[in-house]
């Protein structure tokens, strides 16, 4: 079912994002718990340390408290984008690196992250258990922390760029090591199917962290200036929600339009399209191999007569799974309708295809057999013509006794 999941299905960030969207209602299994568990527990035991023996000759202002819970607010404003979301946070942690002792500003940032994911969970948006993995989350504010301390915790300044470069790199790469060890913890999911997000949600942090600074120099309760901006992100990360809402929707009504629903299968109209587009990819390019082979159960309709219906549908799905499972990467099986298949064979020659028409019908379940015909493109011929070929083929196969597989 994998090999025709990009045809019919939607694209790989869409699928990413639906995923993301359903794990945050569903219960953690083991390697989640284990992915979020660990980091979030290490983190807090580093930013407990790091608040523990640094000394701070900065006192808590008044802005504190609304700094932090300004975090949290933007910490809720999300852009999905891929398996996770790109969140305007920097607006308010770069202030908080000037305003707040540094020693408490990873804590004071999983502290803002806490909040945010508390009113998600009141919500019924999140799972509680979730809320592990928002702590481990916080990795990216120790670098710069510990950056900004070891230069002795001194007030903004534009011709301080290379330390601010220094920090932004430290987290970033905090995040991405958490990222990685989460990803392939939690779902097995290699850092890089993730990398067009990564870049998103570093490249919005790369552009929001100046105006952080800007609010940051003024001091006192300036960064509530910023709030406009916040406004208008809120508008585009809705903006950016419906619009996957209205891609998933459209996505699943194509599955829906090009899927054979009893066996799970791309229908004669997902093989058309298909077989139409690989005939137009090798035009393309000059030419190329291509094979299209047309499998029918024997004798199926006695199969019913004698079982009944609902034992010919278990047959007709499990025909498809042993089928499926035989097959390479990058072919397409499909169902035509009653019990006849049909497979596109990109790049497979005449020996290729019959080798894989022999293991298919090898694989055909127990008490029936399956004929099979074979065409292989001629350099020239339409869709329906090639197809036609195999049918002849198929129908050579079955007046010739059945269970046999013949080459147009």
């Amino acid at each position: 079912m994998d090999e025709h999941a990009a045809v019919l299905g939607p694209s790989p960030e869409e699928r990413l994002v639906e995923l993301a969207r359903q794990r945050r209602t569903r219960p953690l299994d083991r390697r989640e718990v284990a992915a979020k568990a660990v980091p979030a527990a290490a983190f807090l035991l580093a930013a407990g340390c790091f608040a523990l023996l640094s000394g701070s000759h900065r006192a808590l202002t008044p802005p504190a408290v609304p700094l932090v819970l300004a975090f949290a607010l933007l910490s809720r404003l999300e852009v999905e984008s891929g398996s996770g979301s790109a969140v305007p946070t920097q607006l308010a942690f770069v202030p908080m690196l000037f305003a707040l002792p540094l020693r408490i500003v990873p804590l004071a940032v999983s502290a803002g992250y806490l909040a945010g994911a508390g009113a998600d969970v009141l919500g019924g948006r999140l799972r509680l258990s979730r809320c592990l993995g928002v702590v481990g989350c916080c990795w990216f504010s120790l670098p710069p922390a510990i950056v900004l301390q070891l230069a002795g915790e001194q007030p903004p300044a534009w011709g301080d760029w290379p330390l601010y470069l220094l920090a932004f790199a430290g987290q970033c790469g905090a995040d991405l090591v958490h990222t990685a060890v989460h990803e392939r913890v939690a779902r097995g999911t290699d850092l890089r199917a993730l990398a067009g997000t990564l870049g998103r949600v570093y490249a919005l942090d790369a552009l929001l962290s100046p105006l952080g600074l800007l609010a940051a120099r003024d001091g006192g309760y300036s960064f509530l200036a910023l709030l406009p901006l916040v406004v208008l992100l809120d508008l585009l990360s809705r903006e950016r929600r419906r619009r996957f809402d209205a891609l998933l929707r459209a996505a699943r009504m194509q599955t829906l339009a090009m899927t054979d629903p009893l066996t799970g299968l791309p229908n004669r109209r997902a093989f058309d399209e298909q077989l139409a587009g690989e005939l137009e990819r090798l035009r393309g390019v000059g030419g190329g191999r291509l094979a299209v082979c047309v499998l029918d159960l024997d004798r199926f309709k006695e199969f019913n007569d004698r079982h009944g219906h609902p034992a010919g549908d278990r047959l007709l799905r499990e025909t498809a799974e042993r089928w499926q499972a035989t097959l390479r990467r990058g072919s397409l099986l499909a169902r035509l309708g009653g019990e006849e298949f049909a497979l596109l064979l990109p790049r497979a020659d005449e020996e290729e295809a019959a080798r894989t028409a022999e293991r298919l019908c090898g694989a055909t379940p127990a008490g029936i057999t399956c004929s099979a015909g074979l065409a292989c493109w001629d350099g020239t011929e339409s869709g329906p013509e090639l197809v036609a070929r195999a049918d002849r083929a198929l129908y050579a196969a079955k007046t010739q006794g059945r269970a046999k597989v013949r080459l147009a």
